[in-house]
């Protein structure tokens, strides 16, 4: 994995289903689809016991981002991620050289930016506008942090602030998935999209705060990475909503990527101006 110099970058579960197999005709011997039957404690349960496990990243993303007038720009990011809200992206240059670097810990986001010609330094707030400027996409890092590691963002992310709350908004027999709000306080809701067999993330969609739907994210290639299964593969569409109505896809390469593996080092996720740079408002 490709370094700079001012940045270290370092189941199947208890079963909610309830099985309803329509009678067979004399002349039909394909059974209808089973139904999924989770209701809203279930599913709090369910994803709980799915976030065991899904701790940290740390791998090269290759993207397909949009660009100036339509263009899609294929891009080389490296990408560190820990749970819950500790998030590191460079997004490198076609000569390998880091044009855009964020880091958010907590609440705070640090961006370096040399895409002008010139580096800024920059320092603010956690917002979907942070990660909008790097990826095009206006998620919160927490947000791309649980996509990544496929861990649903249902913890409380900071003491005092209330628990998110689970509610079950719709089920699919044919694809044997259920999809849950997630509302959390002072945002908008995340849906999020995961099989009843084992409790994987197969999509997900955020809106904002009165309910318009920002993107939607299509989550494939699932492989199983030491007893946990993973996916490799974000598609992610923006929505009206967003001002924009372009996709963005990040497809994690083949031997460039580790889940769960050593701890990240301590500075993975800081980003500090060298002397005689000024630190900017972000």
């Amino acid at each position: 994995m490709k370094r700079i110099s001012f940045l270290s970058l370092a189941s199947v579960l208890a079963s909610g289903l309830t099985l309803s197999v329509a009678p067979l005709s004399s002349c039909v011997h394909t059974p209808e689809a089973t139904a999924v039957a989770v209701s809203d404690d279930d599913a709090m349960a369910r994803l709980q016991r799915a976030a065991v496990g899904r701790e940290r990243f740390e791998g090269v993303v290759k993207a397909a981002l949009p660009g100036l007038q339509g263009v899609v720009v294929n891009a080389t990011i490296d990408v560190a991620a820990a749970a819950k809200t500790s998030l590191s992206v460079s997004v490198r240059s076609f000569f390998e050289v880091p044009q855009q670097v964020l880091v958010a810990q907590g609440d705070v986001v640090t961006l370096y930016d040399a895409t002008s010609g010139t580096a800024r330094f920059l320092r603010g707030r956690a917002s979907p506008q942070s990660l909008q400027r790097v990826l095009g996409v206006p998620l919160s890092p927490d947000d791309v942090v649980a996509l990544v590691l496929g861990r649903a963002p249902i913890d409380v992310v900071k003491e005092g602030w209330p628990a998110p709350r689970v509610r079950v908004v719709g089920t699919d027999a044919a694809t044997q998935t259920y999809t849950v709000a997630i509302e959390r306080a002072g945002r908008g809701a995340l849906h999020w999209t995961a099989r009843a067999s084992d409790d994987v993330v197969v999509a997900a969609a955020a809106f904002t705060g009165d309910g318009r739907r920002l993107l939607t994210v299509k989550a494939s290639d699932h492989r199983d990475v030491g007893g946990v299964v993973f996916a490799h593969a974000l598609a992610v569409q923006m929505e009206a909503a967003s001002g924009s109505d372009a996709e963005v896809v990040l497809r994690i390469t083949d031997g460039g990527a580790g889940f769960n593996g050593a701890p990240l080092p301590e500075g993975a996720f800081v980003l500090e101006a060298p002397p005689g740079i000024p630190m900017g408002s972000l």
